[in-house]
């Protein structure tokens, strides 16, 4: 918002109209809240440069001219141009149709007709000028007009663009930078942004171009914080509705707010939580509109957001980084040894029973799978590398190998054919479901694979076994990492899951006669003959 504060007087030379309008912007304000008053001629008027901040009305908050000056077209034209918050009062020498028509013309607020009244030092206020001016002016100098609020809505539109395109580390840069240039648009004289701090919210991005103090507040400091808590805006505005209607005398003896700032106060939200409060502030009259209020809450969501988001972003770097830590305490600290454990236990493979040597390399096996497993979980980054065609069974053929039950039983129902897979991960799916089956089912459980032939549509395969099958009330949990009921790890079948995810995949289950798992490929992934 352009603070102007000038009341010009676009006319000729006469110098009693001249001297009329000053007389009547000080008898209509007066004191230090009063605009100034400056006079232009026509021909300096047209003869500017187009650049609006050198425009001699660049600074008006109102104008005053005269039938004579909106004679010629072009000054009219060039008036009626002018912003909705900047009004024209067109002084008439007479009441004809003509001079009522380039009033029109030049889009005047409001005429006056007739000379000036002699002047009074009892009443000063007499010329009919003066109250004119104070209703036509008086209001839009408080308030936000169409084109403040578009120029704000512009600036909030490039705010956003920045802010959601911002790193971690340009976070608190880009936040000053988008409350500072909100602030100079809105012509505002402060904007605090606080943000919770424990029980107190603590001024984390401050714009005062003229300096100012702030410091930590409580919550039930800040206006009607009852509304902030439930999310409401709270707007506290420096000059009444009214305003126009009354004099400058009047509304200080009113104690209408004249030394208080104007302020708005919106809630930042993040989560259904009050995570802070952003703070408006002018201590210009001012008189908030629904429409700049709702600009300056679109603000603070914005900054909400971004804070959340850059917060969810450290919090989730934190964790990635607490999961590297433990996948290289795995890959060394626990592999190590039990690298040691295994290249022992194959010395000792003749010297002791196959009673005796079996249980020992099941539980090394098991403890490399369950590394192997930890590891697949903590990976940073994709889950699946490079794809390719394969031969479905030859993969699960090469996972069978790897399952330690030598009574247990893969019957292959049929050929399934090539996918496009990552072969490394497809074997995991398969060696988890074959252990998962064994852990249920008993060491002579007996295993069948094969393609999805119920007609379901789209390509697909199953692994079933003859084991107990899926208890009814853990089917929705079974995939979960963690979940068990085998006394495992909990983590296979969250694996499975994980993968055939990544793959674009799906993956069921249900019972028939023991536990059916099928694995659905996705219509971008065709099954073509082995």
């Amino acid at each position: 918002m352009h603070r102007r504060s000038v009341v010009m007087y676009v006319g000729g030379d006469d110098p009693d109209v001249r001297t009329r309008v000053s007389d009547a912007v000080e008898a209509a304000w007066g004191g230090a809240r009063a605009p100034e008053y400056r006079a232009t001629a026509p021909d300096a008027l047209l003869e500017a440069a187009e650049d609006a901040d050198l425009q001699p009305l660049a600074d008006a908050c109102g104008i005053v001219t005269t039938t004579e000056a909106v004679g010629e077209p072009s000054v009219a034209e060039r008036l009626a141009q002018t912003p909705d918050t900047v009004p024209v009062i067109v002084v008439l020498e007479g009441e004809t149709a003509e001079e009522f028509r380039l009033a029109l013309r030049a889009g005047a607020a409001d005429v006056v007709s007739g000379p000036a009244p002699a002047r009074s030092e009892s009443d000063p206020a007499a010329d009919p000028l003066v109250e004119r001016l104070r209703g036509a002016v008086e209001p839009r100098r408080v308030r936000f007009g169409a084109d403040d609020a578009d120029r704000l809505r512009e600036v909030l539109l490039d705010s956003g663009s920045t802010l959601m395109s911002t790193r971690s580390d340009e976070v608190d840069t880009k936040i000053s930078w988008t409350i500072e240039s909100v602030g100079e648009h809105a012509e505002l004289d402060r904007i605090v942004c606080y943000l919770r701090d424990g029980e107190a919210l603590d001024p984390a991005y401050v714009w005062c171009p003229d300096g100012c103090d702030t410091e930590p507040r409580a919550l039930d400091q800040f206006p009607e914080s009852d509304r902030l808590s439930t999310f409401e805006n709270v707007v506290r505005s420096s000059a009444p509705a009214e305003s126009a209607e009354r004099s400058t005398a009047e509304r200080d003896a009113a104690g209408t707010g004249v030394d208080s700032p104007a302020t708005v106060h919106v809630p930042l939200v993040a989560d259904w939580e009050l995570v802070g409060v952003l703070a408006f502030e002018t201590d210009a009259r001012r008189t908030w509109t629904d429409e700049e209020v709702d600009l300056y809450r679109t603000f603070g969501d914005l900054i909400a957001h971004t804070i959340a988001r850059n917060d969810r972003r450290l919090e989730l770097r934190r964790r990635t980084e607490q999961l590297e830590q433990f996948s290289s305490v795995v890959s060394h600290d626990l592999r190590n040894p039990l690298n040691v454990l295994s290249g022992y236990l194959e010395l000792v493979e003749s010297e002791v029973s196959p009673s005796t040597y079996e249980p020992m390399d099941r539980a090394v096996t098991r403890m490399e799978t369950l590394i192997d497993n930890l590891l697949m979980l903590a990976k940073r980054g994709e889950t699946i590398g490079e794809t390719e065609s394969i031969s479905v069974t030859g993969i699960a053929e090469e996972a069978w190998q790897t399952v330690r039950a030598p009574d247990a039983t893969l019957t292959i129902a049929d050929e399934i054919g090539q996918v496009r897979a990552d072969p490394n991960r497809l074997r995991q799916v398969f060696e988890n479901l074959f252990r998962n089956a064994v852990d249920h089912g008993g060491p002579s459980v007996a295993i069948e694979i094969g393609p999805r032939t119920d007609g379901a549509g789209g390509a697909g395969m199953y692994v079933a076994d003859d084991g107990p099958g899926v208890p009814a009330d853990v089917s929705d949990s079974l995939f979960d990492s963690g979940f068990s009921t085998a006394d495992s790890s909990g983590i296979g079948l969250a694996i499975v899951d994980r993968i055939v995810d990544a793959h674009g995949w799906d993956v069921d289950v249900h019972n028939d006669d023991g536990a059916v798992f099928e694995l659905s490929f996705d219509a971008g992934t065709p099954v073509t003959p082995a």
